[in-house]
């Protein structure tokens, strides 16, 4: 193929429950900054309607489409072929299950190659989810999964074929984290008001039920109560905003919890953090965490999907079971105590960052697309 190869992402949304922008917004947004432009030409579009997420995605993606449509709306088809065809597209890369669908009807009657990426494990997987991957199984030419637990997901309740499923995990812009002065550090604790020589937890992501942070504000509670001068950052917005603080309340630990809401200074606030905590309940593989591995903090985590598979417990990282906040508060307690311990967890978390730079991803997609162009069937990198 002389010309460039034109791939289109479609999604379902750019934003979700609440929340400004979720992690596979900003994986794409990471994305669309690093296809090597001489060989590809990429398109984004979402189905649903301009939600908040959109403004975050233009900064990036300034021709972004949104068809605004229901995820059931039989339209998605038409708007999906049409533009497949208008664009002369060669892959159609998809994302989300209306997208996935309705993606994967376009694309076969387009006659053009069909990849799904998969971010998480859905526990309560809809069940007209579940019949439309049985029809549509044998319609796919690539698929990739964010973790290990993910793939077995995509085998074993999306029936998915086994040897079209590649795991590739997420990653981060790691030159984009540079090292974070003890002067700005105390800049920023200044900003947020945080007593000094207080200690900070912290985490980022989505406030719902899936993040946890249930159980670590009822460690957080218990951690007072062993006598830590200890406070929490929760970065993010969601559903759960006004719940999660009416919580704090009734533990008593309100004036120790920063709502921080949406923010963009990621890395900056990450500085800030004595230790960043990962309470999931369920994952893919979320972004934060190698954003937490690159800027060199000492991480205590569950050990669900993704993140039990990237972090090892006891070298670059205290991996717990999920769903308990007595669980959380027993390693955070040893772990408060000991400086050097923290020192150890976050430079080994910090030399495991550099296996996973956004880089790899982009280029092992860009050689999947390259292969599928061809006719070819791409071969199952090893993980």
């Amino acid at each position: 193929m002389n010309r460039k190869i034109r791939v289109i992402h479609f999604g379902d949304k750019f934003g979700k429950a609440g929340a400004t922008m979720h992690g596979v917004t900003k994986l794409l947004s990471w994305w669309f900054t690093r296809w090597d432009t001489s060989r590809f030409d990429m398109k984004l579009v979402g189905l649903r309607a301009n939600d908040p997420g959109v403004p975050r995605i233009r900064e990036v993606v300034p021709d972004v489409v949104c068809f605004e449509r229901g995820i059931f709306d039989p339209r998605c088809l038409t708007d999906m072929l049409g533009v497949i065809r208008s664009y002369k597209a060669d892959i159609v890369h998809l994302h989300g299950y209306a997208g996935a669908d309705f993606g994967r009807i376009a694309a076969k009657l387009a006659g053009v190659p069909i990849v799904i990426h998969e971010h998480w494990v859905d526990p309560a997987l809809p069940v007209y989810q579940g019949i439309a991957d049985r029809l549509l199984a044998p319609w796919c030419d690539h698929a990739f999964a964010v973790s290990k637990s993910v793939r077995d997901f995509m085998i074993e309740k999306r029936h998915m074929r086994a040897d079209r499923i590649e795991v590739l995990y997420n990653g981060a812009p790691l030159a984009e984290f540079s090292a974070t002065t003890p002067g700005e550090i105390a800049a920023l604790r200044r900003h947020w008001e945080i007593p000094e020589g207080r200690l900070l937890l912290g985490t980022v992501g989505r406030l719902d039920p899936q993040k946890g942070n249930t159980h670590l504000l009822d460690a957080l509670a218990r951690l007072v109560a062993l006598g830590h001068d200890v406070g929490v950052m929760i970065v993010g917005d969601g559903p759960l905003a006004e719940p999660l603080r009416d919580q704090a309340q009734r533990l008593g630990i309100i004036d120790r919890v920063i709502f921080a809401g949406y923010q963009s200074n990621i890395a900056q606030l990450q500085s800030m953090f004595t230790v960043q905590v990962f309470p999931s309940l369920w994952e893919g593989t979320p972004l934060t965490l190698f954003e937490a591995m690159a800027t060199a903090r000492p991480i205590v985590s569950t050990d669900v999907d993704g993140l039990g598979e990237i972090l090892r417990d006891g070298v670059d990282a205290l991996v717990v079971a999920p769903g308990s906040g007595d669980t959380l508060a027993a390693a955070l307690d040893g772990l408060l105590k000991d400086p050097l311990r923290r020192e150890q967890l976050a430079q080994q978390a910090f030399a495991a960052s550099r296996n996973h730079d956004i880089s790899r991803m982009v280029e092992r997609m860009q050689a999947v697309y390259e292969t599928l162009a061809a006719g070819g069937v791409p071969s199952i990198a090893p993980t």
